[in-house]
This record gives structure tokens, sequence and C-alpha cells, in this order.
């Protein structure tokens, strides 16, 4: 008998994530059931309960393993020049929406999570891993591409990675819930947000400039 490896197990766990979350946001976690995804998958209901015992675990972790697994994509990003901030959030929001399909399901899974220390648990950990993933690329971003000393970058990545996180939440609740936002705008903001370090570099080079 063939052994199933540890890469086509993680797909078949990604392949009932997506499957999943594509009823959660059509009917919501509430009218989905099990039957309905081991339908939607086109799986048996053993392959299903293999890799998720209840249509709870499948709410807790299938946001977690879609998300780790975009995080990783994006963490993973060799970029020759330093990308700025905007363009990061561009780039995030944009591999999300191409794996979720409706963003306004995150509001789905972060309403869960303020009611249900198990799915809060989750989410805790998506954030985290959010917040590594931007102050990696901030500290990256502020050296090579504002020219702040290395130990002052990873300082200030470290303080503004937080506000970020918050910036990919406040994206997702404004494209949900606002005909009117401006996406563009918005991406031009986050790259407009300035360390205290480079803000310091830019007035001594005003100071002394001829």
């Amino acid at each position: 008998m063939p052994k199933v490896t540890d890469e086509y197990r993680e797909a078949r766990r990604h392949e009932i994530a997506r499957a999943a979350l594509r009823l959660f946001a059509h009917k919501g976690f509430q009218a989905t059931s099990m039957a309905d995804i081991i339908a939607e998958s086109g799986l048996s209901a053993g392959a299903i309960y293999g890799h998720y015992k209840s249509k709870d675990e499948l709410i807790h972790k299938a946001i977690a393993d879609i998300v780790q697994f975009r995080l990783d994509a994006v963490g993973s990003l060799d970029a020759e020049t330093p990308l700025e901030p905007g363009e990061l959030l561009r780039r995030f929001v944009s591999i999300m929406s191409d794996e979720v399909g409706d963003l306004g399901l995150l509001l789905q899974v972060w309403a869960q999570a303020a009611l249900d220390p198990t799915s809060r648990q989750a989410t805790d950990s998506i954030g985290m891993h959010l917040r590594r993933v931007f102050e990696s690329f901030l500290a990256d971003w502020y050296t090579r591409g504002l020219g702040v000393p290395e130990a002052d970058a990873r300082a200030d990545a470290a303080l503004f990675a937080p506000l970020y996180v918050s910036l990919v939440q406040g994206y997702v609740i404004q494209t949900t819930i606002f005909e009117s936002f401006d996406r563009e705008a918005y991406f031009a903001a986050a790259s407009a947000l300035q360390p205290a370090a480079a803000v310091n570099l830019s007035r001594q080079s005003a100071t002394f400039s001829p």
C-alpha cells in the first residue's frame, strides 16, 4: 500500500478547507452542515472526518489553515527591491481574496472568535504569524527603502507591525461594507506611514542640505 506523504495529507486538508470556506461564505457557518461540506468537496465522509472531527473543528481550523498557507506564500516572496508597506498590503489582500473569495467571510470568523475561546486561539495564532510577516518586511523596507540603521529598523518594525495587522482588518471591513471605499488611497496611506527613525533621518538631511 503506498505511503501517504505529509504533502499529500496537507493538500487534502487544504482542499477540504477551501470547500468549507466556499460554503461558509455562501450560507454562513450555522446553515452549513458536514453533509454539505462532504458534497462540495467531492470526498468521502471518511476522508473529511479523517482530517476534521466535527464542523466546529473545521470552522476553527479551516481559516487558520488557509491563512497560514497564504502567509507562508507572502513570507517567501523574494523581492529584489524592498516592498513598500502599501504594496505588501495589496499583495496580501489580493492573494487572500483569491483564496477565500469573499473577504466578508473573515468578518464572520472574527465575530465567531469574539464569542468562542476555541476560535479565538486559532485567530490569535494567525495574528501572531501575520505580525511576524509584516515585521520582517517592514524591517527590510526601513533599512533598504528608507535608509534607517538596522537596529532602529528592527525596533520600528516591531513597533509598527501590529498597526499593519489592523490595516489588514480595516481593509477587510471597509471593502466589505463601504461601497465608496477607495482602495488605492488606502494602500497609499499604508506606505505613507513613517517610523520615527526615518522621520529623524529626513529632518537631519533637510538640516544639512545646502
